[in-house]
């Protein structure tokens, strides 16, 4: 077997950065942890936006229709002939293969052609069943989980569960051998993600040219339905004495409000700072499995109001590091009026979420059993 320092690992997603989500950007961390690691390491996935970059060591970028997404919202991007050829070159390049969620064209593809390459495939599962509004969307997703998504998983070397969500879902999906799955929760970088004072809050905020005086809430992920846009842009029209920041882009973009300020992206590189301009992280979404952003968001030490019933909330809700609202405009009004009529609420909600994910979110901890399935997996496809 080859050993670490020249184990090649390919990486199989449906997008990867500059298109931003939370699963692109675990595999962005991935990508960095396994280079480090000493592993030659190669990420196919989708060139989305269309003028993202082309060209970037070790990042291979394949045309792709995107319309599913752009009218839909749903992040589904298909490939052509192209993509098929370059995903064919990296299963015979590879000793061992890393798929993100089961349900993707591309993580179809690799499935097949590495088992017909007798390569070992990883399969990271971030999210469960999504809601969609349209019951044909719900019927397809259903239909889609039970033929591509089995199949997927049960060609998979380890599954590995990053949210509570995922495997909830997956479990009831599909029977797995307890010794094909794994938890590996999310890690955040808490070194870059951590709290500031009321000083460097201003300084963010005039880094940004954001209001400096004021309550600001925070919204960050795509413009879709499933994120409770609408809900979030009703708020925003009930509360204009507050102001209210939304980072990210999608098919639901947002009229102009003057209590609004949207950006439809920015430089990951600032993330932390629009974090640490923000007052709270208020994301009404639903059927999510474990939003980067409420970790993001936690670890700089903001509180954070999210919808009630997700399995993510009730952990984060029963730690006493969120407040948890009914999915209607006047509950998650309510959950902002708590959170400024009550003193103290916002620090020690926001304390409590940081010691959480120093605790139980670390990228260290993260990468290091990554590291492990990589090494393991791959020395056990080797052996006669």
């Amino acid at each position: 077997m080859p050993s670490s320092e020249n184990l090649r690992v390919g990486i199989v997603t449906h997008y990867m950065p500059p298109h931003t989500g939370g699963i692109e950007l675990i595999a962005d961390k991935l990508f960095s942890a396994y280079g480090r690691a000493g592993f030659d390491v190669r990420w196919v996935s989708s060139l989305e936006p269309r003028d993202g970059f082309k060209a970037d060591p070790g990042r291979i970028r394949v045309a792709c229709w995107n319309g599913f997404e752009r009218y839909l919202g749903v992040p589904w991007p298909v490939w052509g002939v192209t993509g098929v050829k370059q995903l064919g070159r990296l299963v015979a390049w590879a000793d061992i293969l890393h798929v993100h969620d089961c349900l993707y064209m591309a993580s179809a593809l690799t499935a097949v052609l590495a088992k017909r390459a007798r390569k070992p495939m990883i399969v990271s599962q971030h999210v469960g069943h999504i809601k969609f509004p349209s019951a044909l969307l719900e019927t397809i997703e259903r239909l889609a989980y039970k033929t591509l998504g089995r199949a997927v998983l049960r060609r998979a070397a380890k599954v590995i569960f990053c949210t509570p969500a995922a495997e909830e879902f997956i479990l009831r999906l599909v029977k797995l051998n307890s010794g094909m799955m794994r938890t590996i929760p999310y890690g955040i970088d808490t070194a870059r993600f951590r709290p500031v004072g009321p000083s460097e809050r201003s300084d963010a905020r005039r880094s940004l040219s954001l209001p400096t005086a004021g309550q600001m809430v925070l919204f960050v992920g795509r413009l879709v339905e499933r994120k409770g846009v609408s809900l979030f842009l009703e708020v925003c029209r009930q509360n204009p004495s507050v102001h209210f920041l939304m980072v990210g882009d999608g098919p639901l973009r947002p009229r102009a409000m003057k209590n609004l300020t949207w950006w439809p992206s920015i430089d990951p590189e600032k993330m932390e700072i629009v974090y640490q301009a923000a007052d709270v992280l208020l994301l009404p979404s639903h059927g999510e499995g474990f939003p980067l952003a409420v970790l993001e968001a936690m670890a700089t030490g903001l509180p954070v109001i999210v919808s009630r019933g997700e399995s993510f909330a009730a952990i984060i809700e029963r730690e006493g590091a969120a407040l948890c609202a009914e999915r209607t405009a006047a509950g998650l009004c309510g959950a902002i009026d708590k959170l400024r009529a009550t003193k103290g609420l916002a620090g020690g909600l926001g304390n409590r979420g940081r010691e959480l994910v120093l605790l139980n979110w670390s990228l260290d901890a993260m990468n290091r059993q990554y590291l492990k399935v990589i090494v393991d997996v791959a020395e056990r496809n080797s052996r006669p």
